[in-house]
Parts: structure tokens; C-alpha cells; sequence
């Protein structure tokens, strides 16, 4: 009779920020023990990490998913396999569909969409537009709440948009009662309206290059956040701001979380990894990134802020769209659909930043696994690989090179803004409470084993330790 259900055996496992030799035990989908080669206890299955790292999975708070209303680009079901072969084993998902996820009913029906359809966990912001929601939300299990400054067509829905400074305020106190997290993307919408008019105006053609020069404007951030950090005081609401890019954000955003204002802080990894050149050679599959890493200052900003705490999050934006739906910027950039897909490549392409020396594995783990998992109030329970902790676990090679490719993706759209990109640290298998859901690059996990994750309200701010030293 075997001692428990499952050991991870002669890998190196990620504990308390370092990696150390030891086998993972594993019973009932928790960890239950870290323990030494030579422990005679014995499992009903083995897996040999030997030569590579067991990391834990990545909890992703920022997801389009694309269910109900655009299941052409993604469901829940193929959003949630391109999460397994990429490291993620909790996904947080965005309310802009169509219906968006606005009322308490929208929220329960969706939810019980993606409970018969993912591999992996998962849970649900709704719309935080409207302050009467927010407490019916909150009853029923809601992850948090999304506002969305920017306004217009698809993704961004003018049904969970508000600018408006009051309304704002009000929904802010609001969700501060619930003490879920309020998280908001910046942007300060009539600013880019102007800015687009005198493109416009001076014969600047209206395709994904005027686009991506317009949109990555410090100013439009920069003033957006100064704003929201005003409501944040006012509110007391735990503020969690997405896509700070903008170097005069990040700058904002130190000097707010060293007064001790309660804001958390997400970048993507686009605005830091895609480039001009990616623009000349993929066109809109790598827009926004275009002129992002011509600019200087906000790379060495963006890089700064990982390493010295002000980023608290890698927050994916998996936002996948077909490439025909992405071309209609070569015509019109202001008016069609923008994000990629980012999920199957994930843990890979921040590994590779570990290894060119960008960071520590510890600053990729806390930032992709663990200070997500305590925003949502559940860590240690998911996000760490310790006794207690859901065996969300990944196991990774990190001596593998390989070339990430389109053909190697699970996601519904079938591409990656990163085919050609050579990569380092490959995925091998991915454990979701103890089930493999993903191995070798191929998704196998059964529909329905993910489970709905409810996160905890706090009332103060999350732990999110302490930063290592900056890299050089």
C-alpha cells in the first residue's frame, strides 16, 4: 500500500525563494511534504524531474478568455489548455465579453460555462461600472472588479468604461465595503482622442505604426494614473493598476507605495519584449509592442521597477484575436481589435529573461506566482510549493533551448506574437492539484478539472515580501 498518491522525485524544487534538492509528496491534490532523496515513503505514481527545476504554477490575473460572445478567438476550454502547456494553472478572466459580465446573473452563467469546460483553475472579475453590482458581486464569489478608462470599440467595451472622476469615486467606495481588489487600466481617453485628431490632421496614415506612436504616449498613461492614485486616497480601495509601461507612471507609482497608499502594480510582458522590429516583420500581431523598446528610458524604467519592488506583477493580458481580425489595422488602426495571445509560452519567455540576467528566478516566481496568489488573499494555497499549498506545480527543463513556434500553440487563434524567438527553460509538464494537464508542450488535461477559486476579501494590504536586489 503506497503512502501517498503521488512523488515528484531528484528535481530541484522552488521553496522560500531558492531552489533546493528535494521530492514533492503529494496526496488528496495538496503538498504534503518536501522531503529528502533517501525518505522511504512510496507513491501509487512517481514522476523523475531529474536535471530539471519544479516550480509552482503561475496565477495569472489577467485573461481574456473571449466566453460567451467570442469563442471564434478563444473559450474557456482552449484558453485554459494554452494555459497548461504554458505554466499557468490559475487564470483570473476579464468581463469584456459579449454579454460582458456586468450582473450577478452573467457572472453565475459564465461561471458555470468555464467550470464544465477548463483544465485549470480559474475565477472571474466583473464589472466594477456600476456601484449597486458591487455588494450582489461580492455575495456570489466575484474574484474582484475591472474598470477599464479607455473607451470604444471592442475589447474595450463602453459598457465597463468610466472616466468620470465622481463615478469613479463611487464605485471605488463601493468596492473598498467588498475588500476585493478594484483593478483598473489606465488611460486617459479624451487625451488619446486628441492626440489621434492631430494624427489625423497631418496626413499620418490611420494603420497599426501611427497607432502604436499614439498609444504608448507617456502622457496618456501618466496623467490617468495620477489621477486614479487622488481616488485611491479618497477611496481607500485596494487599487490594482494594469499595463504601467509609461515610465512617468512607474515613477508615480514608487513615490505612491512609499507614502503607503494601497496600490498594487501589473505590467505585461509585451510592452517590454516586443520591438519595431517585431512590428516590420509581424505588423499588427505585434501591435502595441511596436516603439516600445526603441524607448530607452522606459526600458531601463520598466526593468528598475521589476527588480525594485514598484512592479509587484507580470500580468499576461492573453488577449487572443485572429490574425483577419488584426488586419483591419493596416487600414484603421483606431478601430479594430488589438492584444495576442500569450499563454503558451509564458513561464518560458520570463525563464529566458532569468537566464539573460534580467532578474532572479526568485523575482520571476514572486512576480508571476506568489504576489498574484496574495492579491487574490489565497496564498499559500496556490502560488508556493509548500505543505498545505494545491500541488499546482510545474516542471520545467531549464537547460532546453528551443524556438517558439505557431504550430506549437494551444490556443484557438493558432499563433504567438513570439514564433521565431528562441527561448530557454521549456515547459515539460504541468500538475494542476496533482493532475497532469499538460506534458511536452501538449494539453491533456480533462474538461471540468479546473475549479472555480474564490478569493479571499482583505482588509489590509497583501504581504508581497520583500525584493531582491536589483540585478546589473
Amino acid at each position: 500500500m503506497a503512502d501517498v498518491e503521488l512523488r515528484i522525485r531528484n528535481g530541484e524544487v522552488f521553496t522560500n525563494s531558492t531552489l533546493v534538492s528535494a521530492d514533492v509528496l503529494v496526496a488528496g491534490g495538496r503538498i504534503v511534504g518536501l522531503v529528502s532523496r533517501d525518505d522511504p515513503r512510496t507513491a501509487f505514481r512517481d514522476i523523475d524531474a531529474k536535471g530539471k527545476w519544479v516550480l509552482p504554477g503561475i496565477v495569472d490575473l489577467h485573461a481574456h478568455t473571449r466566453e460567451p460572445g467570442y469563442t471564434y478567438k478563444e473559450d474557456f476550454l482552449t484558453c485554459s489548455q494554452a494555459a497548461a502547456i504554458g505554466g499557468i494553472t490559475t487564470w483570473i478572466d476579464m468581463p469584456n465579453v459579449d454579454p460582458p459580465t456586468d450582473t450577478v446573473e452573467r457572472f453565475l452563467a459564465k461561471r458555470e460555462l468555464a467550470s464544465a469546460k477548463a483544465i485549470v483553475d480559474f475565477g472571474h472579475f466583473c464589472g466594477g461600472k456600476n456601484p449597486e453590482e458591487v455588494e450582489k458581486f461580492a455575495a456570489a464569489g466575484a474574484s474582484g472588479f475591472k474598470i477599464f478608462q479607455v473607451s470604444g470599440a471592442y475589447p474595450h467595451d463602453p459598457r465597463l468604461a468610466e472616466n468620470d472622476s465622481g463615478a469613479l469615486l463611487r464605485s471605488m467606495r463601493a468596492i473598498e465595503e467588498t475588500g476585493l481588489v478594484c483593478v483598473v487600466h489606465p488611460f486617459n481617453q479624451s487625451l488619446f482622442e486628441q492626440l489621434v485628431a492631430e494624427a489625423r490632421a497631418a496626413g499620418e496614415p490611420m494603420n497599426h505604426y501611427t497607432f502604436g506612436e499614439v498609444y504608448t504616449q507617456d502622457a496618456i498613461w501618466r496623467t490617468a494614473v495620477a489621477v486614479l492614485l487622488g481616488l485611491q486616497e479618497l477611496s481607500g480601495v485596494r487599487l490594482h493598476l494594469v499595463h504601467t509601461h509609461a515610465a512617468g507612471s512607474l515613477r508615480l507609482l514608487k513615490d505612491a507605495k512609499e507614502r503607503g497608499q494601497r496600490v498594487t502594480v501589473e505590467v505585461d510582458p509585451k510592452y517590454y519584449h516586443l520591438s519595431r522590429k517585431d512590428l516590420d516583420e509581424k505588423g499588427p500581431l505585434a501591435c502595441p509592442g511596436g516603439y516600445i523598446t526603441e524607448d530607452d528610458e522606459r526600458m531601463r524604467t520598466i526593468w528598475r521597477s521589476i527588480n525594485d519592488g514598484t512592479i509587484d506583477v507580470f500580468g499576461s493580458d492573453h488577449a487572443p484575436h485572429t490574425r483577419e481580425d488584426l488586419s483591419v489595422m493596416y487600414r484603421n488602426a483606431f478601430e479594430a481589435a488589438m492584444g495576442s495571445p500569450q499563454y503558451d509560452y509564458l513561464y518560458s519567455l520570463h525563464l529566458t529573461d532569468v537566464f539573460d540576467g534580467k532578474m532572479s528566478l526568485a523575482t520571476a516566481v514572486r512576480l508571476l506566482c506568489e504576489n498574484t496568489a496574495r492579491i487574490l488573499g489565497l496564498f499559500p494555497r496556490k502560488g508556493a510549493i509548500l505543505p498545505g499549498s494545491d500541488a499546482d506545480l510545474v516542471i520545467v527543463d531549464p537547460d532546453e533551448t528551443f524556438v517558439a513556434t505557431d504550430e506549437g500553440t494551444a490556443t484557438r487563434v493558432g499563433w504567438t506574437p513570439y514564433a521565431g524567438w528562441r527561448l530557454r527553460g521549456r515547459v515539460r509538464e504541468t500538475l494542476v492539484r496533482g493532475t497532469t494537464v499538460a506534458r511536452d508542450g501538449v494539453a491533456i488535461g480533462q474538461p471540468g478539472h479546473g475549479r472555480f477559486v474564490q478569493a479571499v476579501p482583505q482588509r489590509t494590504p497583501p504581504d508581497l515580501g520583500t525584493p531582491l536586489p536589483a540585478q546589473t
